[in-house]
């Protein structure tokens, strides 16, 4: 007998393990005081496979399922759902899983592929969208956590969107992309403050690359095409539908907000990859970008496993580029040696120059695998030399991206508190940690503890007054 993909694949064991209930749990226990400034709610969105998986699984492949904690005077209640797609309402109906995985696209004779929205969650112009790379968004009410279904922007999103949208935090505007293996390889979009596309450009770009996220500045774009790229001869012969190529190298392309394809000015630099920007700002004439920069990419790839390397060649570490529009020089540099991922910095400095920056990362214990292992977050203050300050939670334990959250609207740019989620391996269940930013390495100021573990999974943001 064939052994079963969840006994054999680390994406399907421990924390990563998928939770299959959904449920509410009111009034939840709170370790400390949750400060009464905190109202709001804390989503966070991941990959939870409702069923096993068929053939070989991949992280990135599970059904979506939104978790959200309500914080509102000193209290927490916590409610999850899945992300209800049409493809999981099919697999529901079957009693089995249906649809592949993205390890298995090269042996499908006609790829079928679910819209997830596994990865991250936006709320823009009253709208909670559910969001994952592959797919148009599907919509959710923020309160309930009901799905209302795929969304397309009133038929102006005819392709799919990226799920790492930005938010203007000063004129509500929501710049976003969408890639393809097929042209057009990049879409660039900008949707106003009530939430209609307003600016729609194809981006001619030189393959067709995995594009996870971008950056904007108050005046510009920037677009990062890495050599990882859609190989459909790869696929042809049974292969991985991508491809690292290093030399091609990277490219990065910087637009005005405004601008067509045509306006792009690029700069070349050394191969490498990039998943999440932390953020990015104009300077006069230059434009600057901090990253988690990857120096290759095989996390879909038996090489990996080969590579003598392998450990220091994929991780991410904290990165600057500098693209100086006056005269074309691009200058890089190392910001930090911690390796991480998850970088974030306060929602309000979106596009404009920031100073701390927070991220997950690993405690003194290290990880020797190349699972997303996280078991400290940290925060980075990058006007004292880039000092950076760990909240460590120990070997076992896990933590998931950290997320600022100001004291109130005019608050300095580190007065408030650090959210994330940390699975407690002694409980096998997971809490909301809330920390004071001016005290990040102090006791927490809450801990609210969730009835069960919330699998490892990929972003989360906050909402102030909403639910």
């Amino acid at each position: 007998m064939e052994e079963r993909e969840s006994s054999l694949n680390p994406f399907l064991q421990g924390n990563f393990a998928p939770w299959r209930m959904e449920g509410d749990a009111p009034d939840l226990e709170v370790v400390g005081e949750l400060p009464h400034e905190l109202c709001g709610t804390y989503f966070r969105s991941g990959p939870n496979p409702a069923f096993e998986p068929i053939g070989r699984y991949h992280w990135f492949d599970g059904d979506g399922m939104v978790h959200a904690i309500r914080i509102a005077g000193g209290r927490a209640h916590y409610r999850n759902r899945w992300v209800a797609s049409d493809g999981l309402k099919e697999e529901r109906e079957a009693g089995r899983a249906l649809y592949p995985g993205l390890l298995e696209f090269g042996r499908m004779e006609i790829p079928r592929f679910k819209i997830t929205g596994n990865t991250n969650n936006v709320l823009h112009a009253g709208k909670l969208l559910a969001l994952v790379e592959s797919s148009l968004p599907t919509e959710m009410d923020p309160r309930t956590l009901e799905t209302k279904g795929v969304y397309d922007f009133g038929g102006k999103l005819a392709g799919p969107m990226t799920a790492h949208p930005k938010l203007d935090p000063v004129n509500g505007e929501m710049p976003f992309f969408g890639y393809s293996p097929f042209p057009p390889y990049l879409q660039y979009y900008v949707a106003d403050r009530s939430g209609a596309i307003v600016h729609a450009e194809p981006i001619d770009i030189p393959w067709p690359t995995m594009m996870h996220d971008f950056a904007v500045t108050e005046r510009h774009v920037v677009f990062l095409v890495c050599p990882i790229v859609f190989d459909l001869a790869n696929v042809a012969s049974g292969g991985s539908v991508f491809s690292w190529q290093p030399e091609r190298g990277t490219r990065i392309g910087v637009m005005p907000r405004r601008g067509t394809s045509s306006d792009v000015r690029w700069f070349e630099t050394d191969p490498c990859y990039v998943f999440h920007p932390l953020n990015a700002y104009d300077d006069g004439d230059a434009v600057v970008v901090d990253v988690h920069r990857y120096q290759q990419l095989l996390f879909m790839s038996p090489e990996a496993a080969r590579d003598p390397n392998w450990r220091d060649s994929q991780v991410a570490r904290l990165h600057r580029f500098t693209m100086n529009l006056a005269t074309g020089a691009l200058r890089e540099g190392a910001l930090d040696d911690h390796e991480g991922e998850f970088p974030r910095v306060d929602e309000r400095r979106v596009g404009r120059k920031h100073r701390f920056g927070y991220f997950a990362t690993t405690g003194p214990e290290g990880n020797p695998t190349l699972q997303p292992l996280f078991t400290a977050v940290a925060k980075i203050d990058l006007e004292r030399g880039s000092r950076v300050e760990l909240r460590p939670h120990g070997a076992g334990n896990g933590c998931g991206e950290p997320v600022f959250v100001p004291r109130h609207d005019a608050a300095d740019e580190d007065d408030g508190w650090v959210l994330y989620l940390a699975y407690d391996a002694a409980r096998n269940a997971s809490e909301l940690v809330v920390a004071a930013s001016r005290d990040f390495t102090g006791e927490p100021v809450a801990r609210v503890l969730l009835p069960h573990r919330v699998p490892y999974g990929f972003h989360g943001n906050w909402f102030a007054n909403v639910g």
